[in-house]
Order: C-alpha cells, then sequence, then structure tokens
C-alpha cells in the first residue's frame, strides 16, 4: 500500500476541523472544544478570549484544580514534589497563573499550535495525580511531612535525627518525636519493601545497642510489604499505621506519647 502524502494531508486537515468545535458560550470568550479529556469523561473546557495587551489567551477556567479536588487537598497537592513538577511543566509549556486558572497566552497566527501545547500541558498537570496512588517514596515522605506538620507541633519533632548509638550517621531516623516521658518517639515512614528491610535493620541496631524509645512505624500502604518483611518488621518495631489515610490512628498514636 502506498500512502498518498496529498490525501493523507486533506484527510488529516478535515478530520482534524471536523472535531476541534468553536462555540459561543454565555460570555464574551469561545469555548475551543477538543478530544482532552479528563479521566471521568468530562472534556477540557478551553477558553478563548482577548487578553489585556491585545492578543489571545486560553483558559481553563480553574477546571483543572477543581477536578484535581475531587480527590486531593489542592494545597497540598500543589507543595513538595508534584508542587515542583507542576511548576516545571507550566515553564516548559508557557503556563501563567490566573487566580485559580491555568492560562497561556498566544497570537491569532500560532492559536493551534498553542491549543495542542495547552491541551498537553493540563494532561501532563492532572497526571501528578497518580503520583499519590503509587509507590513513588518522594511524594510519600512529602505526604507524611505535611501530615505529622497537622498533627503535632513542629518545636517536637526533629528530622533525620542521629541517636546514641554506634556509627550513628548510618543509622539515621526519619523523624524523632520527643515524647511525654523518657522515651523519644523514632518514627519512620515506609513506601515500600526495600525502606522495610531498611527499617528493621536500624531498628534491630538500636535494640543491640540497649537504646530506649518507642516506635511508630508509618505506611504508605501496609498491604503491598511482603508478608515475610512486614513479619520481620513487626518483630522489632512497635505501633504501626497501616496508610497515611489512616490519619485519626496516627493522630491517637502520637496524642499517647506527647499529650
Amino acid at each position: 500500500m502506498t500512502l498518498d502524502l496529498g490525501a493523507v494531508r486533506k484527510l488529516l486537515c478535515e478530520r482534524l476541523c471536523h472535531d476541534v468545535e468553536v462555540v459561543q458560550p454565555f460570555d464574551d470568550a469561545l469555548m475551543v472544544r477538543t478530544h482532552f479529556r479528563f479521566p471521568d469523561g468530562d472534556t477540557y473546557p478551553i477558553h478563548l478570549s482577548v487578553s489585556a495587551s491585545g492578543g489571545l489567551v486560553l483558559s481553563d477556567r480553574g477546571h483543572t484544580l477543581m477536578h484535581i479536588s475531587y480527590e486531593h487537598e489542592v494545597d497540598s497537592f500543589m507543595d513538595g514534589t508534584r508542587g515542583m513538577l507542576m511548576e516545571r511543566i507550566m515553564t516548559e509549556s508557557g503556563l501563567h497563573w490566573n487566580g485559580g486558572a491555568f492560562c497561556l497566552d498566544t497570537s491569532p497566527e500560532k492559536l493551534s499550535e498553542a491549543v495542542f501545547v495547552f491541551g498537553q500541558a493540563l494532561t501532563r498537570i492532572y497526571d501528578l495525580t497518580l503520583l499519590s496512588r503509587s509507590n513513588v517514596g518522594s511524594t510519600f515522605y512529602d505526604d507524611l511531612a505535611d501530615l505529622l506538620t497537622s498533627l503535632i507541633d513542629e518545636s517536637q519533632v526533629e528530622r533525620d535525627y542521629r541517636p546514641a548509638v554506634p556509627n550513628s550517621d548510618a543509622y539515621p531516623v526519619d523523624y524523632m518525636i520527643k515524647g511525654n516521658q523518657e522515651n523519644h518517639v523514632f518514627l519512620y515512614g515506609v513506601p515500600n519493601r526495600d525502606k522495610a528491610r531498611l527499617t528493621t535493620i536500624m531498628l534491630s541496631h538500636f535494640h543491640r545497642s540497649s537504646l530506649s524509645f518507642e516506635s511508630i512505624i508509618v505506611f504508605e500502604n501496609q498491604a503491598e510489604i511482603p508478608r515475610l518483611d512486614l513479619a520481620r518488621l513487626t518483630d522489632v518495631g512497635g505501633d504501626m499505621v497501616s496508610s497515611l489515610a489512616a490519619t485519626d490512628d496516627l493522630g491517637r498514636k502520637l496524642r499517647q506519647r506527647t499529650a
């Protein structure tokens, strides 16, 4: 089969013109309807209007953040690793903020290119929601830090604590929390099997060194830790919290030791 360049070009142009629709909503802006969609099936509401400088501006009018807010707390979502990735996407795509809306300035001559760039950028931003549902350690630790800040006074917490044991630099504690008695609380975040094994080694070392402490293990998803690794960690660890979603459980265990 031989492809006819002219015929393919004509077909592609016709289909693109047919599939991209421009409609007039209830104000001075136009809406560009494309095949870009959120996972729930809603199409991206891409609004086109005249910018203050006389050019054109595309805007989602806050719908992307609204869809993200269905499953995530937006302020936390925009902090840490995800926030840095979002800023990178915006810089690479030329997006800017207008309130809670993502916007892209363009000109009439570059409008078609801008529509595709805008749709692709919104897709990349929304896909950051997938990070919180996967075993991405950096995101998990950001979420854990935010959760601890909401549950306990920062003055009671020391991050990357080095206890008084031999070769202490090799055995850092994710968080040391000042307890209400002599024993401090060592809190570890465990997003995966490797961290479960490392935490087991560290806690075992502390016990062999006769260190007095209590421990709390916070999993990203306890059910995903292999049974044998979980059993070893259970033997040397203290309280365990099955996931970051168990906020009440973690808060109760912290209050018991710090109030």
